[in-house]
């Protein structure tokens, strides 16, 4: 009883913040909220045949997939730099989280302006550099504006995995590398064999919530391309809003948004099978 009083709190807060508004999305996704009309499945109907849900989601899948490679990439790189014992290592590590702390919108209009083919800086040093020809802003091409949004966005989540990735670095002992140096290991090996196996089941967790977050972002998206150009960057977060406000069809966006959390909550349930999460397994 004392448990069930603890938990109590918790258990209404999430039923009054989460399930509650989920049942009524259920049930506005049902209706023409024009009319008032019940018109039961014909959203769904409408979304999984007629509708732009399966370019969108391949889009969401692209743009979340490539986002973890790379901040985790990127993320481990950064870390193990930052393990080596430099002049000013405290106060990079504190700088290069600047990227994460700034605002959507402003990072957002700083990537623009750097972009832009007429006044943006970035432009004319790599014409000057004779890496491009001309200008170009690749968020205006349908063929690299989801690549584009995917580096900017990495760039600004890359040193939260950092400074994660390097916190568990230190909890490594050190006697295990100078073991592993003593058996020959170089630093591909000494990686793979002693570094990573500690890194696991934190980029396991890490992995987790960054699927959760980045497949839900829609700010920095709308705010870089507005789903464009010609649909290239039109996530199913861009595309909820776009069919529920700009196309004033609440019960059409209602639906998605509905789907949107079926996929999610699977995948989130199939995530929880790994060994990590079942009973016993341990975190490092």
């Amino acid at each position: 009883m004392v448990g069930i009083a603890l938990v109590a709190p918790a258990i209404l807060v999430i039923l009054i913040a989460l399930v509650l508004p989920f049942i009524d999305a259920i049930r506005a996704s049902t209706l023409n909220r024009v009319t008032g009309e019940f018109v039961g499945l014909e959203h769904y109907l409408w979304l999984f045949t007629d509708g732009p849900f399966w370019g969108s989601l391949r889009r969401s899948l692209l743009w979340t997939v490539g986002n973890l490679v790379l901040q985790g990439a990127a993320g481990i790189g950064v870390a193990l730099l930052l393990q080596w014992h430099f002049r000013g290592r405290d106060a990079i590590r504190t700088v290069i989280l600047l990227p994460f702390v700034v605002p959507s919108a402003v990072t957002a209009i700083t990537w623009r302006w750097l972009l832009n083919t007429t006044y943006g800086p970035l432009n004319s040093w790599l014409v000057d550099f004779g890496v491009i020809a001309g200008s170009f802003n690749p968020l205006n091409d349908p063929l690299t504006a989801l690549g584009g949004v995917v580096l900017i966005n990495t760039w600004r989540w890359t040193p939260l995995v950092a400074l994660v990735v390097f916190a568990v670095l230190q909890t490594i002992p050190r006697e295990e590398y100078e073991a592993a140096r003593m058996e020959g290991a170089g630093y591909l090996r000494e990686f793979w064999h002693v570094t990573y196996p500690h890194l696991s089941n934190s980029l396991a967790v890490l992995g987790l919530l960054g699927f959760l977050l980045t497949f839900n972002i829609f700010d920095l998206v709308w705010l870089l391309t507005a789903g464009g150009p010609v649909d290239a960057t039109n996530t199913l977060a861009v595309l909820i809003y776009d069919v529920a406000f700009a196309m004033r069809n609440i019960g059409r966006g209602t639906a998605i948004s509905v789907v949107l959390f079926v996929l999610l909550f699977a995948f989130v349930i199939g995530y929880f099978q790994q060994e990590e999460f079942k009973e016993g397994g341990q975190f490092e």
